[in-house]
């Protein structure tokens, strides 16, 4: 079983990091449409299959929890404008040939998740993860 959901897992990695690789292609395919419609398109179908898949879930008071914490709604609102500007900077910059650019954002966006982790959440890190 255990061998098996291994499997599964390098599978799914693999399928999962090989339709990211083929996203500058399709985004470079809709190069006629800005950005911002891309990323528009992006975040309204993603909303309905979300809320379909929270239907499908049998979860219909999410929406009611979320607005119980506003602080919860807040981070979350702060966490979706930044995650949208992310995917339009990038959808801009393969559509006007910036691919190494980028490339190298998005390289360079763990390191600086983990200098934000060090300096606003105060976290330290082990030894070995100086690595």
């Amino acid at each position: 079983m255990a061998t098996a959901n291994l499997r599964k897992g390098y599978l799914l990695g693999l399928a999962t990091f090989s339709i990211w690789g083929m996203f500058p292609l399709y985004f470079k395919a809709l190069e006629q449409y800005g950005a911002l419609e891309i990323v528009t398109q992006r975040v309204i179908w993603s909303a309905v299959f979300g809320s379909l898949v929270l239907l499908v879930w049998r979860h219909p008071g999410w929406w009611r929890e979320l607005l119980a914490h506003p602080r919860r709604l807040g981070v979350l609102g702060i966490s979706s404008v930044l995650i949208a500007a992310n995917w339009l900077i990038y959808v801009w910059a393969v559509n006007h040939d910036r691919m190494v650019e980028a490339s190298l954002g998005y390289y360079i966006n763990p390191l600086v998740n983990v200098l934000l982790g060090m300096i606003v959440l105060r976290e330290r890190l082990r030894p070995l993860q100086w690595l």
